[in-house]
């Protein structure tokens, strides 16, 4: 890439969050902007994550630690310096995002150095006690506020820096697969006794991962500090982590735009569900009998069907409209059921079982993740286009 795509990029970055931030502030109310600030914090955890589970293939279900330290850190420093300090307001929280995220390097250097002989699963676990020993270490400590919240920190909410972040994050995952270092943290993912054989610094390179996406989260912490002004230690629980890691997952292990997009969606999908009308018992059990069914049938076609891409993909078009319509035939057959009629379920009780089902869901029908490791580009879309016409591979699923 030369250097005048370079800069475009870096201004049509620079455009881009400015334009959420107006759109945000001019057609959404506080409530609806504290959600843009949150998905793009969201995308930044998970881009960062991906660096270390995907990019590295190690396995960190601690994310939330470090998102932690950085949050703690600036608050704590902003609370008691914020006053006497010359800066502006957006400076002094630039300086705080570098400080969450070298307080957070620190902590990822302490939490990847002593786990490098440790990999899959007793690498999780080691993750997992971080993290959990940071959160029970700040609850019991009452200068930053103990169990209850370090509160009245100073309010500094700027959508724009939220999204610049996670777009810095996003560019910077790229260029690291688009280099040669790049491809040294891929060997690693694949082989580590086989990349150490070739000459890979193994364990420089998984140091760097834990460093470099600990970097990043540490630095959304500080914004999600100066944005919400009190923060707690359940605000960090390992809830958080999993539901990073599952962000992650979802979209693809390894695939930037993939934690991306999967971010958004995961953290929308709550959101949206919570201002929902209720829905009848009858409408809710159909669903319910419609979805397993067509699952069941999109699993069968995907598995043993060998026909062509294009009649594969009318057969999964076919299938799910046939859904839509069972799920109407039956609903209406339920709501003559006096038990189906009567029972009601608002969006808000059902948001998180519907967003634990959709991941089940996901897994079952794409278990690689929906970008698996590829990033979405023209490129991919031209080739899923050329598989449906004929031109690409025969039987195998896009």
């Amino acid at each position: 890439m030369n250097w005048p795509i370079r800069i475009g990029s870096i201004v049509l970055a620079i455009v881009v969050c400015f334009g959420i931030q107006y759109l945000a502030t001019t057609m959404l109310k506080s409530d609806g902007q504290r959600l843009v600030a949150l998905a793009g914090l969201y995308v930044t955890l998970a881009v960062s994550l991906n660096m270390i589970n995907g990019i590295t293939g190690q396995f960190s279900i601690g994310h939330a630690a470090f998102y932690c330290v950085g949050a703690y850190i600036a608050g704590f420093v902003s609370l008691r310096f914020f006053q006497a300090q010359p800066l502006q307001p957006v400076l002094w929280l630039v300086v705080m995002m570098v400080l969450g995220a070298a307080a957070a390097c620190v902590a990822g250097f302490v939490v990847g150095l002593p786990s490098l002989r440790l990999r899959g699963d007793y690498l999780a676990i080691v993750t997992l006690g971080f993290g959990e020993i940071i959160r029970i270490v700040i609850q019991n400590t009452k200068e930053l506020g103990g169990a209850y919240a370090l509160d009245k920190i100073p309010a500094i909410r700027e959508i724009w820096l939220v999204w610049l972040l996670a777009i810095v994050t996003i560019a910077v995952s790229r260029n690291l697969l688009k280099t040669a270092r790049g491809l040294a943290f891929l060997a690693v993912r694949e082989d580590e006794v086989a990349s150490s054989a070739m000459g890979v610094n193994v364990t420089q390179i998984k140091v760097t991962a834990f460093v470099l996406g600990s970097a990043f989260a540490g630095a959304a912490g500080a914004l999600l500090a100066h944005y919400e002004t009190s923060i707690l230690p359940t605000t960090f629980s390992m809830d958080v982590s999993f539901i990073i890691l599952t962000m992650v997952v979802l979209g693809g292990s390894g695939s930037i735009t993939g934690s991306a997009l999967a971010a958004v969606s995961l953290f929308y999908l709550p959101e949206y569900l919570r201002s929902q009308p209720p829905v009848s018992g009858a409408s809710l059990a159909a669903a319910v009998i419609v979805i397993v069914a067509v699952v069941a049938v999109l699993r069968r076609i995907q598995h043993h069907y060998h026909g062509t891409v294009a009649k594969k993909v009318g057969l999964y078009i076919g299938s799910i409209v046939g859904g839509v319509v069972a799920k109407l035939i039956l609903g209406a057959l339920f709501g003559l059921i006096p038990a189906f009629a009567k029972a009601s379920y608002t969006g808000d009780k059902l948001r998180m079982v519907i967003f634990a089902g959709t991941l089940i869901i996901v897994m079952l029908l794409r278990p690689q993740g929906i970008f698996a490791h590829h990033e979405f580009s023209w490129t991919l879309i031209r080739r899923l286009y050329d598989k449906v016409r004929g031109k690409g591979a025969q039987g195998a699923p896009a």
